[in-house]
């Protein structure tokens, strides 16, 4: 057999304007995943992208299309293969592509979720002092006893200056992915985009609620479970599996793709009331606002003088800091 018999690129839209290449990738029997741009890379407009043609094929109601997973630059289709040909999905997908001519257009929902949190908990440094003791006693990235300080050398910044930039940006949801609940954050502000590496190896323990990051991804674990993300904080319960809570009566999970989350500091003991308010009493009223997000008015935003001279002004520290943290 030969190789051509392997090829999973089933088709392709040229790039035009502000879209790059699509690739149409078959993904199993019942999936396709389109891939934007045939080298990966992050840039947020992409997301914009996925997340519009998202909902504007799910909007057509597709008998044999059960699900769809958008991520940062792919969205993997899930179909029916008897009910729906994967070439019917394609030319779908392609009609909603060739509708949206300027990504600078697109405004779309998008709350914004507000959520409390601790920064150095007692929780999560139990599962640095469990990582140490059990999987890595000489861990580089654990530095009295925890991250913060870790992840302030790598970004050539102090821990002051770490919660700042966590507090002084919306984050954006590129989608839920990785354990179910989990929503994968980005900076809006690149000013307070902090880049670290990902433990090595992953822990085998992390609490519900933790608040991580790896690379530039910011993270809140949904329930307890292994990862990889370096550690600052708890928040907020943002899964609920028993449905108890009204919030979580439609759905188990509470973010979705598109929802943009402002942190605020709080001590631990207030998250600990809200975690009783929201598993035990289910009296605790979440703070969501309901917003159209403009990707034209975020351009303006992010091109701006001030934003890119303070981006330069992080770049720089970072690559200062990259020389003399030791690596994972």
């Amino acid at each position: 057999m030969g190789q051509r018999d392997y090829n999973v690129i089933l088709d392709r839209l040229p790039e035009a304007g502000s879209r790059p290449e699509v690739l149409f990738r078959q993904a199993g029997d019942g999936f396709l995943q389109v891939e934007y741009g045939a080298v990966p890379r992050f840039n947020l407009v992409d997301s914009f992208r996925v997340l519009t043609i998202n909902n504007a094929v799910k909007a057509k109601k597709i008998k044999g299309l059960y699900e769809t997973v958008p991520g940062l630059r792919t969205n993997l289709f899930h179909f029916d293969p008897e009910a729906l040909s994967v070439r019917d999905l394609i030319s779908a997908i392609k009609e909603e592509e060739e509708k949206l001519a300027q990504v600078e257009d697109i405004e779309f929902e998008s709350r914004l979720i507000l959520l409390p949190i601790a920064f150095e908990d007692s929780e999560t440094k139990k599962a640095v002092e469990k990582y140490v003791r059990e999987v890595r006693p000489d861990a580089p990235n654990v530095i009295n006893g925890y991250n913060i300080e870790y992840m302030a050398l790598c970004n050539g910044v102090t821990v002051e200056d770490i919660k700042r930039m966590v507090c002084g940006t919306e984050w954006y949801n590129s989608g839920n992915g990785f354990w179910p609940g989990g929503g994968f954050f980005w900076p809006l502000d690149p000013r307070c985009a902090i880049v670290v590496p990902k433990y090595n190896p992953p822990r085998t323990w992390t609490p519900e609620g933790t608040v991580g990051i790896g690379g530039p991804c910011l993270y809140v674990y949904p329930t307890p479970t292994g990862g990889g993300y370096q550690l600052f904080g708890r928040t907020i319960p943002i899964f609920q599996f028993a449905q108890k809570h009204p919030l979580f009566k439609e759905s188990p999970t509470f973010f979705r793709a598109g929802d943009r989350i402002r942190f605020h500091e709080v001590s631990e003991e207030e998250v600990l009331y809200i975690y009783k308010h929201v598993h035990e009493e289910t009296d605790y009223e979440y703070d969501i606002t309901p917003g159209i997000f403009k990707v034209r008015d975020w351009l303006d935003f992010y091109t701006s003088e001030e934003v890119q001279r303070g981006y330069k002004e992080l770049l720089a520290k970072q690559e200062a800091g990259t020389k003399i943290a030791p690596k994972v």
